[in-house]
């Protein structure tokens, strides 16, 4: 007995080996086969366990780029530095797309006005000033929701968001000295979208237009005594709203 029971757990023991090894061959070529198009990222949802592929693969990207703003009756130029974090679908979800969904935030640095600017809140709406002004002309953050579609690296995607604007308006002046600045803050809802191409998930290259309506609030400002009471928010009594708001960016980013 004792005899027959060893022979049987040996037998046991040999079988379970031999069953076992196909299968852990098997789950890594199948996830081998399934993720080796990929170069960057993290991959998530889904069990190492059962050998099945994973459903989404995550991406961080760092980018540096270049806009054009239209800020009611000013515009401006800008270096904008941003950090996105995405989702993209492995399996193609509709005509061999694969569906992204993330967010992004990114920081605009207001470089200098444009020729022909001129003030949102002055009651001569009168000219910026283009060479006087200290330090830059202002910054921003702006903080979206994206969704879109990429195929063979080609990618298209819309957003909607927050975004703050901190403006600081030099203006040429003979009654209150020269170039007093007036400082501004703009916020409110902005939306758009854009299209790209990455290289080999290493390089994204990408356009994108943001459009919103902004509103300056008046209460921020901390302008010069005289020219406080030329804003349009001091004889109105209120902030300025509906103030249209537009940009054209262009960006390199990395993944990782």
């Amino acid at each position: 007995m004792r005899k027959f029971l060893s022979t049987f757990l040996a037998t046991l023991a040999l079988g379970s080996m031999l069953y076992a090894a196909p299968s852990k061959s098997t789950s890594s070529a199948k996830a081998g086969s399934s993720t080796s198009k990929f170069t960057k990222g993290t991959f998530v949802d889904g069990t190492t366990a059962t050998g099945s592929a994973r459903r989404w693969f995550f991406f961080n990207e760092g980018s540096i780029g270049s806009s054009y703003s239209w800020l009611g009756k000013s515009q401006y130029i800008s270096v904008d530095l941003g950090y996105s974090a995405y989702l993209r679908s492995i399996e193609s979800v509709l005509g061999g797309m694969n569906f992204m969904i993330g967010t992004e935030i990114s920081a605009p640095i207001f470089i200098r006005p444009m020729v022909g600017s001129r003030s949102n809140i002055l009651n001569d709406h009168r000219y910026l000033e283009r060479n006087e002004f200290d330090g830059v002309a202002g910054g921003g953050l702006q903080l979206p929701i994206m969704m879109g579609f990429e195929y063979h690296g080609f990618y298209f995607m819309g957003f909607a968001g927050y975004t703050w604007l901190w403006m600081n308006d030099t203006y040429q002046s003979t009654t209150v000295g020269a170039h007093p600045t007036v400082r501004n803050m703009y916020d409110g809802v902005v939306y758009g979208g854009g299209i790209g191409y990455k290289v080999s998930n290493i390089v994204n290259i990408g356009i994108r237009y943001t459009g919103g309506s902004l509103t300056n609030r008046i209460e921020q400002l901390d302008p010069d005594a005289v020219l406080a009471n030329e804003t349009i928010g001091h004889t109105t009594g209120r902030s300025v709203y509906d103030i249209p708001y537009h940009k054209i960016s262009i960006f390199v980013s990395l993944i990782y």
